[in-house]
């Protein structure tokens, strides 16, 4: 026979039953917030960078692609029309200054240079007996002036005899007359002489500078044709490395052809190239940056851009400050920033992967939260961003690359 259960004890049993819904209940709350915090996008703190926005300079830079050059270079071309008998050097080898390149055939350069001693020496003759008729000639004038001198002293002592005989009677008229004419034609004649002289002297002296000139001609002709002969040794002019060398022996050259390219690699500069989009900021003085690796940069200066846009691109040099730096070798490739503008003072942060557009959406921390924030930038720089809107000096910024997290409001910092 079933007894009643006394009151207390049914109200224990309601209790225990009570406690173990609530129990349950927020075990099922508990798991569910666990639930929705574990599902909550994460990164671990370790695995981004942060900078702090701060104050500085913000340079605004274009960014090219570099090449490193020697900033010298010498170009050896063939003096005269020539066949290659030897090479003396190969790309690669080292040379000194004085030291042989190339042997050329000179046969025909020799008998040229021959021709011409002949010539000069033809022209030097030639000369010699034009100066010898032309003083002669000369001479013969001079003589027959002072002949006809004398010849006038006569005729005019014999006028001045018929004269005196006339006026005493002792010579006719006609007798004087004829005296005094002839007197007067010698002295014509005389005159006469004394103009030819100074035109046969003026004569002369354009024929004689005539030929000066054709001796001055033929003289420099040969001295060229010795001076290219002395050059047909092709000889390095300075210190330096071949970089290229005419590839065999027997081939025919004509004169100004390229035989070799020397580079001076005491010496470098920069030969740039960037989109013709930017053809427009460029220009000689702007300073510029050439970053050869992570570690190692060095400053310089545009020294001329080249006017010509080939494929899209235009080709600009940069004088370096460093011009001998140790790491600098010859077709190094090197990033190189052109500086454009300079933002004294400006908010900035460090670029890292930022900076893909003028405005971007960027995690700013917040605690332990990143939390997504529209962003605006002024000046892009190589290593620096002007921040003009959405955050504050000191705030904190992810600067990794965030791309997985693309849409996502906030995450958790672990």
């Amino acid at each position: 026979m079933d007894r009643e259960i006394p009151t207390q004890e049914r109200a224990k049993r309601t209790a225990r039953r009570v406690a173990a819904v609530i129990i349950a209940i927020a075990a099922v709350v508990f798991s569910f917030a666990a639930t929705v915090a574990f599902l909550k996008p994460s990164v671990k703190r370790r695995d981004i960078r942060v900078a702090r926005v701060e104050r500085g300079d913000v340079e605004a830079t274009l960014q090219a692609g570099g090449t490193i050059v020697p900033r010298f270079e010498q170009v050896v071309s063939s003096p005269l029309e020539a066949r290659v008998m030897r090479i003396e050097r190969q790309a690669g080898d080292s040379v000194k200054a004085g030291d042989a390149l190339v042997t050329l055939d000179t046969g025909a350069a020799q008998l040229d240079a021959a021709r011409l001693d002949e010539r000069v020496s033809q022209k030097e003759s030639e000369t010699a007996q034009l100066r010898l008729r032309l003083d002669e000639s000369i001479a013969s004038t001079e003589a027959q002036i002072e002949q006809k001198k004398l010849d006038a002293t006569i005729y005019q002592y014999t006028s001045q005899q018929k004269t005196k005989l006339g006026e005493a009677g002792l010579a006719s008229q006609q007798e004087v007359l004829a005296a005094a004419a002839s007197a007067k034609k010698i002295d014509i004649e005389i005159r006469q002489l004394q103009d030819a002289l100074v035109r046969a002297r003026r004569s002369r002296d354009a024929q004689m500078s005539g030929a000066a000139n054709d001796v001055a001609i033929a003289r420099r002709e040969r001295e060229e044709s010795r001076r290219q002969l002395a050059l047909a040794m092709m000889r390095a002019d300075r210190a330096g490395i071949v970089t290229w060398i005419v590839p065999e022996a027997g081939a025919m050259l004509r004169r100004g052809d390229v035989l070799a390219r020397i580079a001076d690699q005491s010496a470098y500069r920069v030969r740039a190239t960037i989109s013709d989009i930017h053809a427009a900021k460029l220009s000689a003085g702007m300073r510029a940056r050439v970053k050869l690796d992570d570690t190692t940069s060095i400053n310089g200066t545009i020294d001329s851009v080249d006017p010509r846009i080939v494929s899209g691109v235009v080709t600009f040099y940069v004088t370096l400050d460093e011009p001998s730096q140790p790491r600098l070798r010859n077709n190094l490739r090197a990033d190189v920033y052109v500086v454009t503008s300079l933002r004294s003072n400006a908010l900035r942060v460090e670029r890292g992967a930022l900076g893909q557009s003028d405005a971007e959406d960027v995690f700013v921390v917040r605690g332990g939260r990143a939390v997504s924030t529209k962003v605006r930038y002024g000046l892009a720089g190589e290593k620096y961003l002007e921040v003009a809107d959405g955050v504050r000096e000191g705030d904190e910024i992810v600067i990794s690359n965030m791309a997985d997290y693309t849409g996502v409001k906030e995450l958790r910092l672990k």
